[in-house]
């Protein structure tokens, strides 16, 4: 159902500085050596004498990350957003610091990961939302959206600079960068736009969230199964897609050349679904919206799956396929806190994030296992299709309440 756009300054004109801290928060936090760890590959398999593979198999212990979704968010919950945020951040500095100066080993690298991976959820949507959710409620979808973007736009910006630091000081300089970046840009900014009190900087006062915080009784309720359910359907498909999406596009006849243009396709998609995402949820039917957001890569999946060797089809369905994958943190973010209340939010976020997980891990193993004993992704995208079904229909049972008036900063 159509529901007219409210009116728009009133929650921006006081939140303008927490949606802009919250993006410079998720765009020089861990999504910096998230996203361009596969430029340290080569030159760490050449200084460590390593191969690629079992660089590949560390990269998975970022999966750390299903453990400490749960436990930061409560954290949040407990004790407010700047004291959880600006620990896990130095935690993920301190780390790439000592990885730079003294890692000789792949032992070093892997409980590097492993650690980035637990505390590095301090600077992604478990944390960052909530200052968001806390202060919005009219245009909620729009400001996590924003928040969304600043991540998207990192990845553009970045590795051209990291390429050419570690062209001079290796692979060590490209660490001392991310962590440079992180400790004197983020930090210093989210310190400046977030105010340290009220529901910007703890969401709600300390005592009231810890007796919140504390109530798991959400774990009962059928919405957050629902939820749940949804978000791991979801990435068993997008998960395994993403990770091998250059080799399915490459795998429909085409060439390198065009994996890599499928690629900045997704990236493209991927920035406008962030933002057209979370318009759509403010302005329409949000369960609606969840439905055919959720269903977009499924389209994306059965262009793949009924066409060979057609380029501008291979394009289009990455393209489809990012822009679903951008929508999702608006969607889920959304949802709980809409759903739920904003006291335990970091608590029940982070443990939808953590289960959701399981299907993140099934996604990204299970593509590559289909593919070797088929030959082909086809199987794979089949089960997609069925997945990201399944998982749009989860969401239309989830019981929403009514917007309430935005609380006061």
């Amino acid at each position: 159902m159509n529901r007219p756009a409210p009116a728009m300054p009133g929650e921006f004109r006081d939140g303008w500085r927490i949606v802009l801290g919250c993006s410079v928060a998720a765009a020089t936090g861990v999504v910096l050596l998230f996203f361009t760890f596969s430029m340290f590959l080569l030159p760490l398999a050449a200084d460590l004498g390593v191969t690629r593979g079992e660089l590949g198999a560390i990269q998975a212990l970022i999966v750390t990350a299903a453990i400490g979704s749960p436990v930061v968010g409560r954290l949040t919950d407990v004790f407010g957003f700047r004291p959880v945020y600006f620990t896990c951040l130095a935690m993920v500095v301190l780390i790439e610091v000592l990885v730079a100066l003294l890692a000789t080993s792949l032992w070093h690298i892997a409980l590097a990961i492993a650690a980035i991976g637990f505390f590095g959820v301090g600077s992604t949507a478990v944390v960052l939302t909530r200052p968001v959710n806390a202060h919005f409620r009219e245009h909620r979808g729009k400001a996590l959206g924003l928040v969304a973007v600043g991540a998207s736009i990192t990845t553009m910006m970045v590795p051209p600079l990291l390429q050419a630091v570690m062209d001079t000081y290796g692979w060590r300089g490209g660490f001392l960068t991310l962590a440079a970046i992180s400790a004197f840009v983020g930090a210093p900014v989210v310190a400046l736009l977030l105010p340290g009190g009220g529901r910007a900087g703890s969401g709600i006062g300390r005592k009231a969230a810890a007796a919140e915080a504390s109530d798991w009784t959400f774990l009962r309720e059928r919405d957050f199964w629902l939820l749940t359910l949804a978000l791991i359907t979801m990435s068993l498909a997008t998960a395994g897609a993403i990770s091998q999406l250059s080799p399915m596009i490459q795998e429909e006849g085409v060439g390198p050349a065009t994996g890599a243009l499928a690629l900045s396709l997704f990236a493209m998609g991927q920035f406008v679904g962030r933002l057209g995402g979370g318009w759509l949820l403010d302005r329409f039917e949000p369960r609606r919206v969840a439905f055919l957001l959720t269903l977009l890569p499924a389209a994306g999946f059965l262009i793949l799956f009924a066409t060979a060797g057609a380029v501008p089809a291979a394009l289009l369905a990455a393209a489809i396929i990012g822009l679903q994958q951008g929508a999702e943190l608006d969607i889920f973010a959304y949802f709980v806190a809409r759903r739920f209340d904003v006291a335990r939010y970091g608590t029940i976020y982070g443990a939808l994030v953590g289960l959701g997980w399981i299907g993140n891990a099934g996604g990204i193993v299970g593509i590559g296992v289909l593919h070797d004993a088929t030959g082909s992704y086809t199987t794979a995208q089949a089960l997609g299709i069925a997945a990201l079904a399944l998982s749009a229909l989860l969401v239309l049972p989830v019981r929403l309440p009514p917007l309430a008036g935005a609380d006061p900063a």
